[in-house]
């Protein structure tokens, strides 16, 4: 039994996530927006793909370079989301056609985020159905979710749960109980369960294969108990150049960032979503969120994780997102009023397939309490200012920058070559998380990772233990802002914003 001060605070925080929830059922049909990203199930961003749902020919979007996609005018309602791209062999330099599917709901009049959907090869995908049944009656269960994941339902004891992005590939199933899951990438070892509310959810391990497989479930009445709370890790917040939704090349930004960020080498050059979308500095920002929850909870009775935020913990934060996959453990918020220098909180909670009660009220023991709350204050863009565009230079030559309000620190980034990143979807980097980096810089150097950080506003490239740079040759550039709020033990961030300003060349002369 829970104390009648957390019945309060459950009951209110339910209210907010009960009305996302309910958003998607009854009523005059909407259009909403679906976003996301395409990767392979080695969570390698897939640029250029097809996105449609239901099959509408006429009405697709292409992902960007960050692997994000934005559908608009979607009419709410259950949908399948399908990804199709022509990637092409790097040993016969033919291409070849790369298919991905997942069910989603779209919610009336409010945006479907972080739809993630993972591509295979076209001959390396493989179908999973079966039927859902209630245990005791065996009467089919119409508008069950069935979840296929990667992620770790019990880690390693001090092991993050945490998996990156990469989300679970899901089907629907129909007035008979009966579901489809297309495109599933074979060799695909995790969990496959089933989930409906008022029943628990049942789990079973499975390794895809090249033939067509059969997996039912029969599911139990949930348990009325209040979830365990989820524990928040990390918040990052990221400000791109408005230029990045103009430049075919802009995947730069990532090898970038691979070589800057622990987590990001750490979660196999995980995608994280950028969207098209501007504020009023002109820039691209969005805040990104890590939490563990499943090694902490009994994944069978959880339907999801509400997500919330405030800019004054003194007021009630919002419920800004339910994420109704009980394998969640990352959000990328990217709301269009998310603004510079304002410092924005956020938590997390679970919430339990038991809640509604009958007559669709809400159980005030079906979500916990609120999570532990994380902050971030977005930076605002980075201008650079010299070297210009195409600048002539000389051999030394000095980087200079605008300061940037909230910024600590500043990083030069300089490459004898575009900055590039692996792009081959086929590729498993996960081994080798350096080599999910790309292009590294010849500036500043493997030996000092630090050498072209300053707290100021200008640095000179340095004479000694750098190449020499080459007369006659193009060099490109960048600067990225910092600022850490607060470290674990281990020197990786907790809380950070970072800005990153537009890359840059010259040639010198």
């Amino acid at each position: 039994m829970i104390s009648m001060k957390r019945q309060v605070l459950v009951v209110l925080a339910l209210a907010g996530i009960a009305a996302l929830m309910l958003q998607g059922c009854g009523g005059s049909v909407k259009h909403s927006v679906i976003a996301g990203t395409v990767s392979d199930i080695n969570r390698n961003v897939v640029i250029d793909a097809t996105i449609m749902v239901d099959g509408d020919v006429t009405h697709y979007a292409k992902s960007l370079v960050s692997g994000a996609y934005r559908l608009e005018g979607i009419e709410s309602g259950w949908r399948t989301i399908r990804a199709s791209a022509m990637i092409k062999n790097e040993t016969t330099g033919i291409d070849e056609l790369w298919v991905g599917s997942t069910a989603v709901e779209v919610l009336k009049d409010e945006p479907t985020m972080n739809i993630n959907i993972a591509v295979a090869h076209e001959t390396d995908t493989t179908q999973i159905g079966g039927v859902v049944r209630e245990a005791g009656t065996n009467d089919p269960i119409e508008g069950a979710r069935v979840f296929l994941t990667t992620r770790l339902v019990s880690p390693p004891e001090d092991t993050s749960a945490y998996d990156g992005p990469y989300g679970s590939i899901v089907a629907i199933t129909d007035g008979d109980g009966h579901y489809v899951m297309e495109d599933v990438p074979v060799g695909l070892g995790g969990i496959i369960s089933a989930s409906k509310v008022g029943f628990r959810n049942r789990e079973y391990d499975i390794t895809t294969t090249s033939d067509a497989m059969i997996q039912s479930f029969s599911l139990d009445e949930s348990l009325d108990e209040t979830p365990g709370d989820p524990y928040f890790e990390a918040i990052e917040s990221y400000t791109m150049p408005d230029i990045i939704t103009r430049s075919a090349d802009q995947d730069a930004y990532r090898a970038i960032k691979a070589f800057t960020s622990e987590r990001y080498r750490k979660a196999a050059a995980s995608k994280k979503t950028v969207l098209t979308k501007s504020v009023p500095a002109g820039s691209l920002i969005e805040v990104d969120l890590y939490w563990n929850a499943l090694d902490i909870n009994d994944s069978r009775d959880i339907a999801g994780y509400g997500i919330y935020r405030t800019t004054d913990l003194d007021l009630d934060p919002k419920a800004i997102d339910f994420v109704r996959d009980p394998y969640a453990d990352f959000y990328s918020d990217m709301g269009i009023e998310i603004t510079p220098g304002t410092n924005y909180y956020y938590g997390i909670s679970a919430v339990s397939t038991d809640f509604l009660l009958p007559g669709n009220e809400s159980n005030p023991y079906a979500e916990s309490v609120t999570s532990n709350f994380l902050s971030t204050k977005p930076l605002d863009q980075l201008r650079a200012t010299s070297p210009s565009q195409d600048a002539d230079v000389g051999q030394h030559p000095t980087f200079a920058w605008s300061s940037l309000s909230g910024a600590d620190d500043y990083s030069v980034y300089l490459y004898d070559r575009f900055p590039s990143y692996p792009l081959d979807p086929g590729a498993d980097y996960s081994g080798d998380p350096a080599g999910s980096i790309g292009l590294l810089p010849i500036w500043p150097t493997q030996a000092d990772t630090g050498g072209s950080t300053t707290s100021g506003t200008s640095i000179q490239y340095p004479s000694n233990d750098v190449p020499t740079l080459q007369v006659g040759h193009k060099y490109y550039w960048v600067v990225l802002a910092s600022k850490i709020y607060e470290e674990y033990n281990d020197g990786t961030p907790k809380r950070s914003a970072y800005s990153y300003g537009q890359i840059r060349s010259f040639t010198v002369r």
